[in-house]
């Protein structure tokens, strides 16, 4: 096995769990339905052997695209989707949807990917303080990255360091700082 240098991200849906059945598969195939046309608008590879469905969410590895793309074209396509969706949606069926993007080596397998940015990844996007100030903010869309990969984008001015705010993440054995903002 041979480690790759890539970036992945993984989405959640807030508050899934305490919707009744019914509204759980509507929301859970409309992120889907966000997620992939988000994708495809901002030209991020969709592979299903490289997507893990986390049921209310979806773990992504995006392979060979930059993270100007990732940081300008996608998210800023996602967060329209997620806005136009809930323009129309019944309250039952609003999504608040969290976003976390992170890059490094990952190993691939049989069964797929495994290493520490995917594993922050899924980490950021569970840290209280993550869920709280979204929460507080009533952000229907917000996103989380890395310090590693926000040291990236910061060199090459992709972000507004003013939008950003840095938060701790303590989530089970992950103990760092990420950036936090809403678009």
């Amino acid at each position: 096995m041979k480690p790759r240098y890539r970036t992945c991200f993984a989405v959640d849906i807030s508050r899934f769990t305490s919707r009744d059945a019914v509204h759980q598969a509507q929301v859970r195939t409309a992120m889907h339905e966000m997620v992939k046309a988000a994708s495809d608008a901002a030209n991020v590879p969709w592979r299903s052997q490289k997507n893990i469905d986390r049921g209310d969410g979806v773990l992504v590895v995006t392979g060979r695209v930059g993270v100007e793309v990732l940081f300008r074209d996608f998210i800023a396509k996602l967060g329209g989707a997620v806005r136009g969706y809930n323009m129309l949606a019944s309250p039952a069926e609003k999504i608040q949807l969290r976003l976390a993007l992170d890059a490094g080596h990952l190993l691939k397998d049989a069964e797929g990917f495994s290493g520490i940015a995917l594993n922050r990844a899924c980490r950021m996007l569970d840290a209280p303080e993550f869920k709280a100030r979204m929460t507080a903010r009533k952000a229907e869309f917000a996103v989380i990255t890395s310090n590693e990969l926000h040291e990236v984008v910061r060199g090459y001015r992709l972000l507004d360091d003013t939008q950003l705010e840095k938060i701790p993440v303590d989530v089970k054995e992950t103990h760092t700082d990420a950036w936090m903002w809403i678009p």
